[in-house]
């Protein structure tokens, strides 16, 4: 078996995914709260009151507003959220879990901005046109900010502010 090209491709391939794993590497981000971008048909009013990202805090941004510079390790996920309609104050009456549409990449040494609007968001009872929330992300959100009392997801339309 002199020089298997099979085995110097696993040699090479187990080389390169440990290289892989042992550098963790970072990016910075931003999140911003678009709902108010004038280029979409509607502008709803959510304040973001509670936000996460690859499992770092962002926290509270308001309509039109970006949050702090956050590292995060690299990678892909959803930007989860608790938001309040037409509520800056963020009363938890007026919350909703939501969550961006899109699942977010960042790379290594990437600087970037996600925004959140209206075709980028999906949440419990959304208006025609938004998708709903799948579970997962739903039941990560209920599990981040558990002081908000949101009901469980097979009940989750008639969490208050759906109501309305």
């Amino acid at each position: 078996m002199r020089n298997s090209p099979v085995l110097a491709g696993i040699a090479g391939l187990i080389l390169f995914f440990s290289a892989c794993g042992s550098e963790q590497g970072s990016a910075l981000v931003t999140v911003k709260n678009d709902f108010n971008n004038p280029e979409m048909d509607f502008q709803p009013p959510w304040t973001i009151c509670q936000s996460s990202y690859l499992g770092v805090e962002f926290g509270k941004i308001d309509l039109g507003q970006l949050s702090e510079e956050k590292e995060v390790s690299p990678g892909l996920d959803y930007v989860l959220m608790v938001a309040a309609w037409d509520d800056p104050s963020c009363a938890p009456e007026h919350c909703l879990p939501i969550a961006s549409k899109n699942e977010e990449e960042v790379v290594d040494g990437q600087q970037r901005e996600i925004d959140i609007n209206l075709p980028n968001h999906q949440g419990p009872c959304p208006p025609e046109g938004v998708p709903p929330i799948p579970q997962q992300q739903y039941e990560r959100i209920l599990q981040l900010w558990p002081d908000y009392n949101f009901k469980p997801y097979d009940q989750r339309t008639e969490n208050p502010q759906c109501q309305h």
